[in-house]
């Protein structure tokens, strides 16, 4: 350890005693060397994948019966019995890989290739066949983090079961991303709580992606284990997962919400928050919460004016939204508010049509060009 530091020290003085062009010179060498390390690395890895899909796809040529036949199964449109798949299991297994990494991967190809076709209860009935399950519990219980991740993945992409107590040691994983594949996997497999870690902030990194990944599980799950999802909105703090449960309030038409979502509104700081409690509205009924919104009009940021708009000009009923949104139009200045703004005035029936006519005639400049636009929508696009 002394002869290293001894060596680095040398270095070091050498370096700052040599003409500032040297010194460019060992600069500019030394990043070139680790650019090309790294280009290096990238294309090993590369050529690795490479090489590994090309393996597989190998292994699915000289497999085109196993491909085949699962295929059959898993795009039939009507569930088969396991009892019937059971009788001719020596058949398919003839047909079918010995290793159980070959038929996962061909399930996984088969619902990239017919995603709308692709029969998850025969699925499960093939990973009983199979005994994956005893599979998967092995591969998450025994292996390393990255194959953990992936075969996570494999499970929650394949709506596959798997043992909730195997499950129950990765939700609460150091690893963030391995924590969070386990808690989205909860929600799909346990019987017994599946939403648990909702009231745990899910997870501290919760992003849009991990709220699609959710959404969809949620879209498989019976509408009676369907929870009321407003329990959990004023206790998170994550913005991502308090818009997420807004959204599956609208969604699952949990109407019975809507005046706890106004005064939530009316609490939260967050705009992304309020822009999903207006279009959860709309879906809700934002006819009668109208009136409300608009008292509420100057004192939210432009984005948040501009979900107001969007979202009540389909609205007829109410007299005093054609006054309020000609006053909102006057004192705008943000080019695109204007806009949704004389929209919402132009789609307020007749009386629109005419306030429009009689601000075209005193507008000028840009805002000549919006009241066209206004008219004729096609003008600008």
């Amino acid at each position: 350890m002394y002869i290293i530091y001894n060596l680095f020290e040398n270095l070091y003085y050498k370096f700052i005693i040599m003409p500032l062009v040297i010194k460019i010179a060992v600069f500019t060498t030394i990043f070139f060397i680790l650019l090309l390390l790294f280009y290096g690395i990238l294309s090993l890895l590369s050529y690795y994948r490479k090489k590994r899909k090309a393996k597989r796809e190998e292994i699915r040529k000289n497999n085109s019966e196993c491909y085949t036949v699962l295929k059959e199964i898993l795009t039939f449109e009507e569930v088969i019995p396991f009892a019937a798949l059971d009788q001719d299991f020596e058949t398919i297994k003839e047909k079918c890989h010995k290793k159980e990494d070959d038929i996962v991967y061909e399930m996984l190809v088969i619902k990239s290739e017919y995603p709308t076709q692709f029969n998850y209860e025969n699925l499960q009935s093939l990973s009983r066949l199979f005994n994956l399950t005893a599979y998967w519990d092995e591969k998450l219980s025994e292996n390393s983090l990255k194959v953990k991740m992936e075969n996570l993945q494999n499970i929650i992409e394949l709506r596959a079961t798997i043992s909730e107590s195997v499950l129950s040691t990765l939700v609460y994983h150091k690893n963030s991303g391995l924590r969070k594949k386990a808690r989205i996997a909860q929600i799909h497999l346990s019987q017994h709580d599946p939403f648990r870690f909702f009231d745990e902030e899910f997870d501290k990194d919760f992003t849009v992606w991990d709220k699609i990944k959710i959404h969809d599980i949620l879209l498989h799950r019976p509408i009676q284990t369907i929870p009321n999802f407003i329990r959990w909105v004023p206790k998170v703090k994550n913005e991502n997962l308090q818009a997420m449960f807004i959204y599956e309030i609208g969604h699952y038409n949990q109407t019975e919400n809507k005046e706890f979502l106004y005064d939530f509104f009316k609490m939260t700081p967050s705009d992304e928050v309020k822009i999903q409690i207006i279009e959860t509205m709309k879906i809700l009924g934002i006819e009668d919460m109208a009136y409300n919104l608009i008292r509420n009009y100057n004192a939210v940021s432009e984005n948040v004016q501009m979900a107001i708009i969007n979202n009540l000009k389909h609205v007829q009923t109410d007299k005093f939204l054609l006054p309020f949104y000609v006053h909102a139009f006057e004192k705008a200045y943000e080019p695109g508010l204007r806009l949704a703004l004389g929209e919402a005035i132009y789609a307020s029936e007749v009386n629109g049509h005419r306030v429009i006519e009689v601000l075209e005639r005193n507008a000028k400049g840009f805002d000549q060009l919006i009241f066209e636009h206004i008219k004729n929508p096609l003008l600008l696009n």
